[in-house]
C-alpha cells in the first residue's frame, strides 16, 4: 500500500488539484490530508468526501511537525510500505508514478526517494543542502543581515536596485535537476517518499524542532550519519507550484521575505547546533 501526505495551508483550490492528480494515478492508494488549522467547517466536510482521511490540527505546527502526525497515521492505520509526502501545491502527472517508486525500491531498496521538479522557480533535485558547519555558520551570518534590510523599507528597496543591476551584468544561474539517477544525496521535501524501512528506524521521519525551511538539511545529515540509502530518480517527475499558499497569506513582497528569513533563521541555529553536537 501506498499512502500519500499532502500537508495543507491555505489554498485549498492547489489542494483539490494536487487530490485530483493522485487519485489519476494507476495503482492502489490512500490519501491523508493535514490542515495546519486552516479549514473551516464547511471546507473540511467537503475534503472529507475527497481523502480518505482529514487530519485537522488544533494549531499550525509548521512543515515538519505536522508531516509527521500524517505519517504517523499512514504508519498506524495503512501500514503503508511506502509514504509519499508532498506540498499541496504538487501536481502528479506520471500515471506509473507509483509503478517507479515500486522498481526503484527493489532496485536500490531505498530509505529516501526523489524525482525530478519541473517548477517555475529553483526548486530541484538533488537538493543544494549545505554541506558542513562552517557553511551553516556563514548562513547565519548572512541571513542576520538580510533580516535587518528587510526590516526597512528603504533597505529593501535599495537592495531590490542593488539586485537587478547584478542580474543586469549577469544573469542568475537557474538551479536544474541532475541529468542522471544519483545515490547517497539531499533530496527536496516538496515531494518525498519514504519507504518503510526507513519509517520504521525513525520515530519522528522530520526533525521535529524546525517550523519551516531547511528540513532537507537535517534529513541530510541523517543520511550521511546513518548510512541510509537516499535516491535521485529523474524518471519519477511532479510539478510544483511552488509556495503558493504562502503567496497567498503574506500581503507584500517584503513581508513574504522577511518571515521567511527569520524562519530560515531560526532553522539554520538549530542546524549548526544539530551538526555541532552530532560530530
Amino acid at each position: 500500500m501506498i499512502t500519500f501526505v499532502i500537508l495543507h495551508y491555505n489554498n485549498l483550490s492547489d489542494t483539490k488539484e494536487c487530490i485530483a492528480s493522485i487519485k489519476k494515478l494507476k495503482g492502489r492508494k490512500k490519501i491523508i490530508v493535514v490542515d495546519n488549522h486552516t479549514l473551516n467547517e464547511e471546507e473540511s466536510k467537503n475534503l472529507e468526501k475527497e481523502v480518505n482521511d482529514l487530519l485537522l490540527l488544533e494549531e499550525n505546527l509548521g512543515f515538519a511537525k505536522a508531516n509527521n502526525q500524517g505519517i504517523l497515521l499512514a504508519k498506524e492505520k495503512y501500514d503503508a510500505k511506502f509514504v509519499v509526502v508532498i506540498n499541496n501545491d504538487i501536481v502528479i502527472n506520471q500515471e506509473n508514478f507509483i509503478d517507479i517508486i515500486k522498481e526503484d525500491y527493489k532496485k536500490y531498496q531505498f530509505d529516501m526517494l526523489g524525482g525530478k521538479i519541473i517548477s517555475p522557480g529553483d526548486s530541484c533535485n538533488p537538493f543544494p543542502a549545505l554541506e558542513s558547519r562552517e557553511v551553516v555558520l556563514k548562513e547565519i551570518a548572512y541571513t542576520r543581515k538580510l533580516i535587518k534590510i528587510y526590516e526597512n523599507d528603504l533597505l529593501t528597496s535599495l537592495l531590490k536596485m542593488y539586485i537587478t543591476l547584478k542580474h543586469v551584468i549577469k544573469k542568475p544561474v537557474k538551479m536544474t535537476n541532475g541529468k542522471y539517477l544519483q545515490e547517497q544525496v539531499p533530496l527536496h521535501g516538496c515531494a518525498l517518499i519514504f519507504s518503510k524501512k526507513y519509517l520504521e528506524k525513525y520515530k519522528e521521519p522530520f526533525y521535529k524542532e524546525t517550523f519551516l525551511y531547511h528540513e532537507e538539511d537535517f534529513l541530510y545529515e541523517r543520511i550521511k550519519k546513518d548510512n541510509l540509502i537516499s535516491v535521485y530518480d529523474p524518471n519519477l517527475e511532479v510539478y510544483h507550484k511552488e509556495g503558493a499558499s504562502l503567496k497567498a497569506t503574506l500581503k507584500s513582497k517584503r513581508e513574504k521575505k522577511l518571515f521567511r528569513e527569520q524562519e530560515r533563521l531560526k532553522s539554520l541555529i538549530l542546524l549548526e547546533k544539530y551538526m555541532r553536537e552530532g560530530e
